[in-house]
């Protein structure tokens, strides 16, 4: 994913995105897009435009870019005269001038990184999850667990006697 102002671009799917919604865009427009952002910062030339994107045609190339460039800015909300995405290098090119970071946060995280991430989030709510069990059954089932020092039970205290009946020395198991 790349992301340049308040845009993301993900790259896999060829969609962009402004505050989390689809911007439509297709086509050539999607094409000089793409190049831009590959190339950002760099002079993009209208030759290498015209090779990249009409490479076996006979259109009239200068106004068919022109009005390409215009239907991104467009695309874009970017102004001519003052860009933030697309300045025009008169008779050379393009250059794309809006930083282009990758991922949402200006970096990209390793796969091995975010799903170790992943696990830690899992082992965090499962630690929690038991801390809560334990703190459920104590309170829940305390009064079958006899408390140190707390008067024993008839059945405890008969089995009690009945092992030290037995003398010393004879194997109590």
């Amino acid at each position: 994913m790349k992301v340049f102002g308040e845009f993301e671009f993900e790259e896999r799917s060829l969609q962009l995105r402004r505050g989390g919604s689809t911007v439509s865009i297709n086509g050539q427009c999607l094409d000089l897009l793409v190049m831009m952002l590959e190339r950002a910062g760099q002079l993009i030339t209208r030759e290498q435009i015209r090779q990249g994107l009409w490479p076996d045609s006979n259109v009239n190339f200068e106004h068919s870019l022109d009005v390409l460039v215009n239907r991104l800015r467009i695309v874009l909300g970017d102004d001519r005269k003052n860009p933030r995405y697309i300045q025009t290098v008169p008779k050379q090119g393009y250059r794309f001038v809006e930083q282009v970071r990758s991922g949402s946060g200006g970096y990209k995280l390793s796969s091995s990184a975010g799903r170790m991430g992943t696990f830690g989030r899992y082992a965090a709510v499962a630690v929690l999850a038991a801390l809560i069990a334990l703190l459920f059954a104590h309170t829940r089932y305390q009064k079958f667990v006899p408390v140190q020092g707390a008067p024993e039970r008839d059945g405890a205290k008969r089995i009690s006697q009945h092992l030290s009946s037995f003398p010393a020395g004879i194997d109590r198991g």
